[in-house]
């Protein structure tokens, strides 16, 4: 059982990892979404496995690999969104550098206005500089209740 059990998590934390990073970037680099995800995965892996007893315990360690990869990928790829974060606060541009991904960012938020639903917001243009190529997105910010800012697309 104890041999079943080892397979199961190291079989569930390879599919999460690659289900939840995708491929990789170039030279076997690995980003810290990625990272995230494979911290994620073992360490949900070990949560999920003090729960149930029997096939309960193979499925808790199956389901605490899985999110565990998830929130992990998520809070890999914090710095961006705080960087992000910040220019749109702030209103002014922000141009940064990601120390893991080596991608160029340059965020320039546009004049505030009052939406249809009198919620204060702006235009946020993001250029990105991933792989050699430039890529252009274009989102919207608002402020919630509670003052702080929210990107939606």
């Amino acid at each position: 059982m104890q041999t079943l059990m080892k397979q199961t998590i190291a079989a569930v934390t390879v599919a999460a990892t690659l289900a939840l990073t995708g491929c990789g970037g170039g030279a076997g680099a690995i980003n810290n979404g990625q990272a995230g995800a494979i911290a994620g995965s073992v360490l949900g892996a070990v949560v999920g496995n003090q729960f149930g007893e029997g096939d309960g315990k193979d499925v808790a360690t199956i389901a605490g690999a899985l999110l565990g990869g998830y929130i992990g990928a998520q809070m890999g790829s914090q710095y961006d969104r705080q960087q992000l974060g910040q220019a749109v606060a702030t209103g002014s541009p922000r141009s940064w550098q990601n120390p893991d991904t080596g991608y160029r960012y340059n965020a320039t938020p546009g004049q505030t206005y009052r939406a249809s639903n009198n919620q204060v917001c702006r235009p946020v243009n993001v250029t990105g500089y991933i792989d050699g190529r430039q890529e252009n997105i274009q989102m919207r910010a608002c402020r919630q209740q509670n003052g702080q800012w929210v990107t939606m697309n």
